[in-house]
């Protein structure tokens, strides 16, 4: 199950350059099956007005994002996974764009939790 994320009220800043994901066995890269692009990660801090987390965001074909810059989620979904003993949660997202830091300021109206 796919949980879609409300982002309305929250500001991301880019915490580490994007990696390339790959798979553990051949070192190849990991190919998203709906795009045929390469999956990136971005760690990004996800802060509102109750605090911040810091959160890696998984994104087809390579973000064009620098660290420490604000940036913008599109589409941003919570996929809760289970393997064995571990459990978590994953986080995926159709696009991360770099934004300006007029774009960045904290929005007013509350976030919405799930």
């Amino acid at each position: 199950m796919k949980l879609l994320l409300d982002t309305r009220a929250v500001t991301f800043t880019c915490t580490r350059a994007p990696m390339q994901r790959v798979t553990f066995e051949t070192g190849q890269p990991k190919i998203d099956k709906a795009t045929g692009l390469p999956l990136w990660v971005v760690q990004v801090m996800a802060l509102d007005q109750s605090g911040g987390d810091i959160i890696s965001v998984a994104v087809p074909g390579e973000p064009k994002v620098s660290l420490g810059c604000p940036v913008s989620i599109t589409g941003l979904v919570a996929v809760p996974w289970s393997q064995e003993s571990r459990s978590g949660v994953a986080y995926r997202a159709d696009a991360i764009e770099q934004t300006s830091a007029a774009e960045h300021a904290v929005a007013k109206s509350p976030a919405v939790r799930a």
